[in-house]
């Protein structure tokens, strides 16, 4: 099943990086206070106060990143370590530089804020955040947990227990110890110490499983992928509570955290078994949803900026499908032009270099992980 395209986790990337427009943008018109009456802001507030459908989105994309980005570690190859890291270098790096000076020009220039050489420098590095720098487009902090799972995925496969059941399901409970604890940690000590970097962690190795069980067919994989998952739905509301029971400046309560979390995983399970969305609309937009992602924040700033400019009030979904609009306008010719130059050269280094016979799927046969998501919440939440 490795080198069969799963067009139903593409639909699930595309309308993940979606919502991460909508959100931002019915979150920015209800604490301005330009939601328009009736249903429109009753909608805008269920999905940005109630639930948070960016971070829905986000914990589904990292979710996506488990069930897909172990299978590019191929045990085949005599260099498996090496392919692997070249493939996600010219998977993740082409397109974000591309969003770098474009953040630069819609968080900076227009706004009238400085930006020193040095936080450009260390933004190109996509490792910013691990030495103090602000990102530049705040979305980067996701990418950076994608990284750490890449790190992980290394560990587990030269460990021999990146297939195996068990070594998996004791990756997950790990990283969802230290979120427990990490929480325990911060409501007692009153520092925001990174709890959804672990919790990420375990979602992202449960999605291995979940994969080994849905797709790959391995029956022992049933046992760990649903344990998991159990004591992950147990574990979200008591991090919840201690991570944010008090107020500590980012204005997230412990009950939409919960509602979030559930939400995420309630609808990744429903999407990737018994309401699989597959057509080919949708398989396009999950081709070109690392740009729908990256650049929707610009598109979101420009859309918005025109409006004001223009002096038009006009309904938050005609902005939303605008900045949609948008977004794809950017996204789909770096897809074509960017992203897809850029892993066929990867590709070529790895078989020229005598990587693995089958470099063709080293993009996770041709799924493109993106990460999480809500720009709006750094990694230490």
């Amino acid at each position: 099943m490795r080198g069969a395209r799963l067009g139903y986790v593409d639909t699930i990337r595309g309308l993940a990086a979606l919502a991460v427009i909508y959100f931002h943008i019915a979150d920015h018109l209800v604490k301005t206070g330009q939601a328009w009456g009736g249903v429109e802001r009753v909608l805008f507030q269920a999905l940005t106060q109630s639930v948070d459908l960016g971070k829905v989105a986000v914990v589904m994309f990292f979710a996506v990143s488990g069930f897909v980005v172990p299978y590019s570690l191929d045990a085949r190859s005599r260099t498996p370590v090496r392919d692997f890291a070249i493939s996600r270098f010219f998977r993740l790096y082409p397109a974000y530089w591309l969003s770098i000076p474009l953040g630069i020009v819609a968080f900076y220039i227009a706004l009238g804020r400085d930006l020193s050489v040095s936080t450009v420098l260390a933004n190109l590095t996509m490792l910013q955040q691990f030495v103090g720098i602000e990102n530049i487009i705040a979305l980067y902090w996701t990418l950076q947990i994608e990284l750490i799972f890449y790190g992980l995925c290394v560990m587990l496969f030269c460990a021999g227990l990146l297939q195996r059941t068990r070594g998996l399901a004791g990756a997950a409970l790990v990283m969802l110890a230290a979120a427990v604890l990490m929480a325990f940690a911060r409501h007692h000590l009153g520092k925001a110490l990174p709890v959804a970097l672990p919790l990420a962690l375990a979602i992202m190795v449960w999605g291995t499983l979940w994969r080994q069980w849905h797709v790959e067919g391995q029956a022992e994989a049933r046992r760990g992928a649903l344990g998991v998952l159990g004591l992950i739905a147990l574990a979200i509301p008591v991090i919840s509570v201690l991570a944010y029971g008090r107020d500590l400046g980012f204005g997230e309560t412990w009950y939409r955290y919960t509602a979030t979390y559930a939400l995420a995983l309630l609808l990744f399970v429903l999407m990737t078994t018994r309401c699989r969305i597959e057509a080919p609309l949708l398989a396009w937009l999950g081709a070109v949803s690392y740009g729908l992602y990256l650049f929707g924040p610009i598109a979101q700033e420009v859309v918005i900026a025109a409006a004001r400019a223009a002096g038009l009030v006009v309904p938050g979904h005609v902005l939303i499908a605008a900045a949609m609009l948008v977004a794809l306008a950017i996204a789909a010719p770096v897809h074509r032009f960017v992203e897809r130059p850029c892993v066929r050269l990867g590709r070529r280094l790895i078989t020229a270099r005598g990587g693995a016979g089958r470099a063709r799927h080293n993009g996770i046969a041709g799924l493109r992980p993106i990460s999480g998501l809500c720009p709006e919440a750094p990694p230490k939440r």
